[in-house]
């Protein structure tokens, strides 16, 4: 099995291959967990912690990290990403899918939180919407989820936490950002155009090609696409 032990080797894997998965959610679907040893991750150090790639990799615009493989966390290329924006981004708009009950009471308020505001984390996200750990966080957390699956927001880098009085403590947590303000315009060029069942089926092609023996059928459900 290969190992990636340094951020290039990372960057020229999830190139190579188009997507990755963050952990096992396939048996066959590549992951950062599968390829990394263990003990490299959560040192802190950019260059040699997988911890800290998913983080870099969105801040520098090398490729999208977030809940963007059917909701589940993973990396999709430059290259890809027209495709699986194609295959997953709804073609009405936002206000016409909450007119039609497609879309919950928590999800459009928290889409009404990022037309106000560019970037927003975890933490102020819940402090807006009136939610804390103990009530209210599971369904703000799954709706941020849910943005992201159908590629409204993503992962735009990370932050480091602060507590009152303005010190740093604990782990960097993930920041987010409305797609069409984050996402690098030639990532886009042509993908408007791309019928989305061509883009699942491309999609699929891909992933059967490149991850040998992966069934297809299992592969679409996983990418929460339907098999075509």
């Amino acid at each position: 099995m290969m190992q990636l032990l340094r951020y290039e080797e990372f960057l020229g894997r999830v190139d190579e291959l188009g997507f990755m998965a963050f952990s096992n959610i396939l048996e066959g679907l590549p992951s950062l967990s599968s390829e990394t040893p263990e003990q490299i991750w959560h040192t802190g150090d950019p260059e040699t912690d997988p911890w800290r790639w998913k983080d870099r990799a969105a801040e520098e615009k090398r490729m999208a990290f977030g809940c963007i493989l059917g909701g589940n966390k993973g990396f999709v290329s430059s290259r890809m990403y027209p495709l699986f924006h194609a295959a997953c981004h709804p073609r009405q708009s936002m206000e016409e899918r909450r007119y039609d009950g497609l879309v919950s009471q928590t999800v459009w308020e928290l889409w009404k939180l990022f037309e106000d505001r560019k970037v927003l984390d975890t933490g102020e996200i819940r402090r807006l919407m009136g939610v804390n750990k103990k009530k209210g966080a599971g369904r703000v957390d799954t709706a941020i989820s849910e943005l992201q699956q159908y590629y409204y927001i993503t992962v735009a880098g990370s932050r480091q936490k602060t507590d009152k009085s303005g010190m740093p403590y604990g782990w960097h947590v993930n920041v987010y950002n409305k797609v069409e303000d984050w996402v690098p315009e030639s990532w886009l060029v042509g993908c408007h155009s791309i019928k989305s069942e061509d883009a699942v089926e491309e999609i699929l092609d891909a992933g059967t090609a490149a991850f040998n023996g992966i069934d297809r059928a299992r592969l679409a459900k996983v990418l929460g696409l339907p098999e075509i």
